[in-house]
């Protein structure tokens, strides 16, 4: 059997496989090995997994996770999970090479991920060969729910927007113009707030201010980062996110006005992960 692994900051998806059939599909805490200690991460899985993974027999795991940009914290994930594993055969990659996996597979194309921060690659079938640097939600982050959050503070704040459409953001918030400096400027951690604010365009969506909000955000995360690998106009360009997800229709209506090529949009990379691997493990 084989166990596929997503990781993010939030939470880890854990998902073993017998051939294409699955026999367990599970959730644990995420991690981060840039910022989570060893023996915080030991201790989330061992606290989270199930007897049927532990017991599983598992002969190769393959770990995508957030962080494992560098060899260090590679290595670190790989030990951590061998002394769960001590059997089974581990690969470790970052999370951009886990989605680029899960949309391109074998094929060529750039690789993008839309959910509350945003990434992308260009994938050559089979390893990244280029990269957009991911300068983070203060600096970058375009086409991600913190940045679509951004965005619809400015438009807010700034007095941009009808005032039926303002009065139910306030509403969304529960704050006031105040408040709203003060959760941004003066509290701790304001990003996990302002991407918190993207299920307000969800449910506004019909409205032409907020969708021309949304398309924005897409149209400056494809200046940011699409339209700067090379032949990018040639390239399939696939999504992954809750972001692309959400507003796959202003995507893919983006996407045909900017006269470019759209792959395919998933909302979690495990869908495309469980499909390659389940293909692979047949070959």
């Amino acid at each position: 059997m084989i166990l596929i692994i997503d990781s993010g900051t939030t939470k880890t998806q854990w998902v073993l496989l017998d051939g294409s059939r699955i026999m367990e599909d599970t959730e644990t805490i995420g991690f981060n090995p840039y910022y989570t200690p060893a023996g915080s991460i030991r201790e989330s899985i061992a606290n989270g997994l199930t007897e049927n993974i532990i017991n599983g027999e598992v002969k190769h795991i393959y770990f995508y996770g957030t962080g494992c940009s560098t060899k260090e914290n590679c290595m670190l994930v790989n030990t951590i999970l061998k002394g769960f594993f001590p059997n089974a055969a581990i690969e470790t990659h970052h999370d951009l090479y886990g989605a680029a996996v899960a949309l391109l597979k074998n094929r060529e194309g750039i690789a993008s991920i839309l959910g509350t921060g945003s990434n992308s690659c260009l994938w050559n079938g089979q390893k990244i060969v280029e990269a957009v640097p991911s300068l983070g939600w203060l600096m970058g982050d375009e086409g991600s729910a913190t940045h679509l959050g951004i965005i619809m503070l400015q438009a807010f704040l700034g007095g941009k927007m009808p005032k039926e459409i303002t009065g139910a953001f306030y509403h969304y918030t529960g704050l006031n113009f105040e408040g709203i400096l003060h959760k941004v400027y003066s509290e701790n951690e304001p990003n996990r707030w302002i991407s918190g604010l993207s299920p307000f365009a969800s449910a506004n969506i019909e409205k032409p201010e907020i969708r021309h909000l949304v398309k924005q955000n897409f149209l400056d995360f494809l200046s940011a980062q699409i339209k700067r690998y090379t032949g990018y106009r040639e390239k399939e360009i696939s999504f992954v996110g809750s972001v692309a997800w959400h507003f796959k229709d202003v995507l893919s209506e983006v996407l045909r006005e900017e006269k470019l090529h759209a792959g395919i949009i998933l909302q979690r990379p495990m869908d495309g992960l469980i499909e390659f691997h389940s293909s692979s493990s047949q070959d």
